[in-house]
């Protein structure tokens, strides 16, 4: 799939612009070489009593559908910076203490565009608690907790969120003591 439909060369507008290698757009008549790098997102994993929140989107991509606190890394800002911004954004929160989770790749469709993307994900604490969250209703209709059990049919809009969340999860568990290695 091509990320979009582009024909003319933006550099000497000839006709023939052709993508390549599912990497690049390359012009035969000057050419001019574009790579459509993969664009990269940051997302914060924040537990509360054995779930995690999500809020569910005020907008498209996948409008209605749950994603996690989180968005695009803007030109010349760290991953974790954009985690932070992005959760405070959205949700009005401060997440603290990042710890890195994976990253997995995922297909963003916007506008008739398929951006690929790289989305890291980093667990994270809030200090205040729900209770001060406050939603941006250009971002997030409203939020909710999903617990593991409800992480194969909960309404999740992006894959790679669903991976995130169940390595989380799998992580926090095998972190936790069982009965043999706590001595009973």
């Amino acid at each position: 799939m091509t990320p979009a439909p582009m024909k003319f060369c933006p550099r000497c507008g000839s006709d023939g612009y052709e993508y390549r290698d599912s990497k690049y757009w390359y012009c035969p008549s000057c050419f001019f070489t574009y790579f459509h790098n993969v664009a990269v997102s940051a997302s914060v994993i924040v537990a509360v009593d054995g779930s995690v929140l999500m809020l569910c989107r005020a907008k498209d991509p996948q409008k209605g559908m749950l994603s996690l606190p989180g968005g695009f890394v803007d030109p010349d800002e760290r991953a974790e910076d954009a985690a932070v911004r992005e959760c405070r954004e959205e949700t009005g929160l401060a997440a603290a203490g990042l710890r890195f989770v994976g990253s997995w790749p995922n297909d963003y469709a916007y506008k008739d565009v398929c951006y690929k993307t790289c989305d890291l994900y980093f667990s994270a604490t809030i200090g205040s608690g729900l209770a001060d969250m406050v939603l941006d209703p250009r971002e997030a209709a409203s939020w909710r907790l999903v617990s593991a059990e409800e992480l194969d049919t909960a309404p999740i809009a992006f894959e790679s969120h669903r991976r995130a969340i169940r390595a989380f999860f799998e992580t926090a568990h095998s972190a936790l003591p069982t009965a043999s290695s706590a001595g009973l």
